[in-house]
């Protein structure tokens, strides 16, 4: 391990009006959403001179391509890895707060794991849930893009649970491993991330299952209810679909859609009063951060305040009035969101509550403070290179990992 100082990296933003998309009600429970609002413009911070004048950051262990973690109660992370080749298994990991990595075994297969995330009664009944894009094999249709292509094989996310035990030496071992959701229709994408989405949230009641399922960069059936392409997804933890989700009785709906009208939610959580939040990558500009409200409509692709990467602005912004829940603030040039979590922590004292998101384009974090059903930008700090992942320690401590090719585990502490 080695430690770092990153000096005079805060710069603070202060944005004030921003609109917010909803009522505010908490997401663990059936609501309706609001006329949407629509949010200032989120512009590029400039320095203002914040109480924080840096990091010191320790670099704890290196990986090829990680891509999310969690922390076990003995302080200890399981980390995910999405590989670099296309079509290569991904890893699941332990590693110790000194940098000891373990891998395990166990797996379904896949073309690579994503988010992972703890029970909330880890403790008692050592479950992990874990998403991975789940190959197609040849019988699964081909749709897609890239259908035409038969170098390019179908895939899909998918959640799976699996108990973690650990034998008397520490050493983990996965059983019990079951697959309890997969996204319907499995694609066949271009070659590119294919846009999964894959993050996961336990509500604060510990009674749902949250996640995040991306569009595969398909357009024309994210509006549609038939599919799970661009949806949120709300299951019980079990996996089994609650009765009470917002279309469960629409006739050709599945019935595990919360929400619809999403690209790629690569940011999921819960604030500390309850409501689910999501940050999401838009197009050639139009980053997101959403409240998220069962049966809200996002927008994907009828509006988005970005433009379309061939250039020109063919998406309408969205306006007051138009059926979709706007966005509480968005970002234009893009930060490429790609992680989130709430601080709840005291080492950054006045930083609880607030939203720390992780930037692929930004290099870096950005800080979001919410007021009501509103937020607004308040900070950002450059770390130099493409984030990934983003967790609190035990301490109160950031952990980050940097995406490919620099791959870092990173232990942030501030410097006063």
């Amino acid at each position: 391990m080695f430690a770092r100082t990153i000096g005079s990296l805060m710069l603070l933003t202060a944005l004030a009006g921003c609109g917010g998309g909803g009522s505010g009600g908490s997401s663990s429970a059936t609501g309706g959403s609001t006329a949407p609002v629509a949010p200032t413009p989120v512009v590029p911070p400039t320095p203002t001179g914040a109480p924080i004048t840096g990091l010191s950051s320790t670099a704890v262990a290196t990986f090829a391509a990680p891509w999310s973690m969690a922390f076990l109660p003995d302080g200890r992370l399981l980390v995910t890895e999405r590989v670099t080749s296309r079509y290569q298994s991904g890893t699941l990991s332990i590693v110790t707060p000194q940098g000891v990595i373990a891998s395990l075994t166990g797996l379904p297969s896949n073309y690579g794991m994503l988010d992972v995330v703890l029970h909330p009664r880890f403790s008692i009944n050592h479950l992990i849930y874990f998403s991975f894009l789940d190959p197609g094999d040849a019988s699964t249709p081909r749709t897609g893009a890239g259908a035409a292509d038969t170098t390019i094989p179908p895939a899909g996310l998918a959640v799976a649970t699996a108990t973690l035990t650990f034998n008397a030496a520490g050493v983990g071992t996965l059983g019990d491993v079951k697959v309890i959701w997969r996204q319907t229709p499995k694609i066949v994408s271009l070659p590119g991330s294919g846009e999964p989405g894959g993050r996961l949230a336990f509500s604060p009641d510990e009674t749902y299952l949250f996640i995040a399922a991306g569009d595969r960069q398909e357009m024309a059936p994210v509006q549609q209810l038939d599919n799970t392409l661009g949806k949120m997804i709300r299951l019980n933890a079990d996996g089994s679909i609650p009765t009470n989700n917002p279309f469960v009785t629409r006739t050709g709906a599945l019935p595990e859609i919360w929400t619809l009208g999403h690209r790629n939610a690569y940011g999921l959580a819960f604030d500390p009063n309850g409501r689910l939040w999501s940050s999401e990558m838009g197009p050639m500009g139009g980053d997101e951060f959403n409240l998220i409200e069962s049966a809200g409509n996002y927008g994907w692709p009828l509006v988005s305040y970005g433009s379309a990467y061939s250039g020109g602005k063919v998406y309408t912004d969205p306006k007051p009035g138009d059926g979709f829940v706007a966005p509480a603030t968005y970002w234009t040039p893009v930060i490429a969101p790609a992680g989130m979590i709430f601080y709840t922590g005291t080492m950054f004292g006045d930083w609880r509550g607030d939203a720390i998101l992780t930037g692929l384009q930004s290099k870096g974090l950005v800080r979001v403070r919410l007021s009501g059903t509103t937020a607004a930008e308040v900070q950002r700090l450059s770390l130099g290179a493409r984030i990934r992942g983003i967790a609190q320690g035990p301490d109160g401590a950031l952990w980050v990992l940097e995406d490919a090719p620099t791959g870092r585990l990173l232990k942030l502490t501030p410097i006063f």
